[in-house]
């Protein structure tokens, strides 16, 4: 830890970063601005935190505790609420290329906000980031994988797909997965390792083998097709019901299992009673002709 630089103004700082940010404005001959007034305060906070203003309650209750404690409790809340996480995948998604059309020629919808949520609730429940990052791109892979582990891979199907009459499939099958590998490199690593895709990067330490490399991870879904339909979701797919969805599923399923061991029940009579009949048919005389 480095040494706390010294200050004159000794009263300002309130914590040891304070020291660090003071220290430079001394330095530059400049002052520190004054203390934001609160109601700025807790519009800036609403802002950054939720990309929304506060409310006239809210400013009501910051007011009416004038304790400091009232910021930390202010920023409990806000971080708490659910718009917190749609603030910070807001910039995610882009990054991810998150889109609910195929982003080619007519730009045909399609249905991802199931990944967009399950980014939205990453954010809200404080995920690690580790966690995040396995999940994303390999979740499906996880041992006894959950629905939700295999939503969050729907990371890699956000690249844009293409129904244009004329193209060739594996051509645009091979866009895809390219689109997956600098997508990759470039949330995650920072880096532009697209550009090895033609050549050994100018800049980085990337070369063109190491990029497909990287390319052949995710040259491996198998069923996807470079040709896609203008509307709808392609191929490979996954069922992704809501929690009341499979609340429900799991109800029916019960239902039916239940019928079924009612019905299994029955069989030994079934059984019983058809061979009675069979018996009966073998051994009744056969009926006169009757006239055409």
């Amino acid at each position: 830890m480095p040494d706390l630089p010294k200050v004159q103004q000794t009263s300002w700082p309130r914590n040891p970063i304070d020291r660090f940010i003071l220290a430079r404005l001394e330095r530059e001959h400049l002052k520190p601005a004054p203390e934001a007034d609160p109601a700025i305060l807790l519009r800036r906070v609403s802002l950054d935190l939720t990309g929304l203003p506060p409310t006239a309650t809210d400013l009501a209750d910051y007011l009416a505790d004038p304790t400091y404690a009232a910021y930390e409790r202010l920023v409990d809340r806000v971080l708490a609420s659910p718009r917190y996480g749609e603030r910070m995948a807001f910039r995610w998604m882009e990054a991810a290329r998150y889109g609910d059309t195929n982003g080619y020629q007519t730009d045909g919808a399609r249905d991802m906000w199931r990944w967009r949520d399950w980014v939205i609730g990453a954010f809200n429940r404080n995920m690690p980031w580790d966690r995040f990052i396995t999940e994303h791109i390999a979740g499906d892979l996880l041992p006894n994988a959950t629905l939700s582990q295999r939503i969050a891979t729907g990371f890699n199907r956000n690249q844009r797909t293409s129904g244009e009459g004329g193209i060739i499939p594996e051509e645009y099958r091979s866009e895809y997965v390219a689109d997956r590998a600098q997508t990759t490199a470039t949330v995650f690593m920072g880096l532009t390792a697209g550009c090895a895709r033609c050549h050994d990067h100018k800049f980085d330490p990337i070369s063109q083998k190491d990029f497909y490399s990287l390319y052949a991870f995710f040259n491996q879904i198998p069923d996807e097709k470079g040709f896609a339909w203008n509307y709808g979701n392609e191929e490979p797919l996954v069922k992704a019901p809501l929690p009341d969805q499979e609340a429900k599923l799991g109800e029916l399923n019960r239902n039916l299992a239940r019928a079924q061991a009612d019905f299994s029940k029955l069989e030994p009579g079934r059984r019983q009673a058809q061979a009675k009949w069979e018996h009966k048919i073998r051994n009744t005389e056969t009926p006169d002709a009757l006239p055409s």
